[in-house]
């Protein structure tokens, strides 16, 4: 904006309000608002989810489009999390309709993605390393919840392969156990399973605040009203003909309704309705 008002000072332009004038007319650039670098900056507070037991409650997300797709044809990872004990399932799909949920999701995305990267030879084999990639994940200690979800789970730690190769001390002390023994050692571990849960919880909670703390001090609050005009993140994965031509935002749209929890039900300028309610993070005030 203060170049534009320079280049014309030396052109031999000048009038008294030449620089808000420079700013106004750059805010109403249609073209410099689509274009625009997206905006990462949080416009709400985080809001934790905490779930009272295990698998009672689950949050599904994706991951992909992945290229190369795999030797069967997938291109997606479908990902399913129970927010308790971050037990993880997921599969591979040709197509999938893209969820939006929350940054915890998609954290635990990126871990299951950074193990598949390790793994991969060929790198369309994706698909056929995704079950050692849950295995691995599953045996993992979660920052989150101080254990792993496989403990959280069946109250014992898995027995990895390595560990039946080369014996550790707990596979040589089993083996030496009656099949009565070997039962009741399994009985009194079930026994103390919701022990560990709880520490488990408390951990998890005291991790939340931690994150919400820092998470808030990064918001910079966004207000929108009925009728407000908005530009709407590209969130498409469908290839465009304009490859790195595609601008970052599309519109302008109307706010029919705004929530309190930071959804909006956004229309065209014709009047037609969106399907779905669009997150207030995916909007930026456009300035007509």
């Amino acid at each position: 904006m203060r170049h534009m008002a320079r280049k014309m000072l030396r052109a031999g332009y000048y009038w008294l309000t030449m620089e808000s004038d420079c700013c106004k007319f750059v805010k109403k650039c249609h073209k410099c608002q689509i274009y625009a670098d997206k905006i990462h900056i949080p416009p709400t507070l985080l809001n934790v989810i905490s779930s009272p037991w295990p698998f009672s409650m689950w949050g599904i997300d994706m991951i992909g489009m992945i290229e190369p797709k795999a030797s069967n044809g997938h291109r997606f990872i479908l990902v399913a999390i129970d927010y308790f004990t971050k037990w993880v399932e997921a599969a591979s799909y040709a197509n999938v309709t893209r969820p939006k949920m929350n940054g915890a999701i998609e954290a635990d995305n990126k871990n299951i993605r950074k193990i598949i990267q390790k793994m991969v030879v060929t790198y369309k084999d994706w698909h056929e390393m995704l079950p050692f990639a849950l295995h691995g994940y599953r045996t993992s200690v979660c920052t989150s919840t101080g254990a792993t979800p496989f403990s959280l789970v069946y109250g014992m730690e898995a027995v990895l392969p390595v560990e039946v190769e080369i014996p550790s001390m707990r596979v040589l002390i089993e083996a030496k156990l009656t099949d009565v023994e070997w039962v009741q050692r399994r009985y009194d571990q079930l026994n103390l399973i919701e022990e560990k849960r709880l520490n488990s919880m408390c951990h998890g909670q005291l991790y939340q605040q931690r994150m919400k703390k820092a998470f808030d001090k990064k918001v910079k609050p966004c207000v929108f009203r009925e009728g407000d005009l908005v530009l709407k993140k590209v969130l498409s994965f469908a290839p465009d003909s304009r490859g790195k031509w595609t601008p970052h935002y599309e519109g302008p749209y109307v706010v029919k309704r705004a929530f309190s929890g930071g959804a909006l039900i956004l229309t065209t300028m014709d009047g037609e309705d969106f399907t779905r309610p669009v997150n207030l993070d995916a909007v930026k005030k456009y300035f007509a």
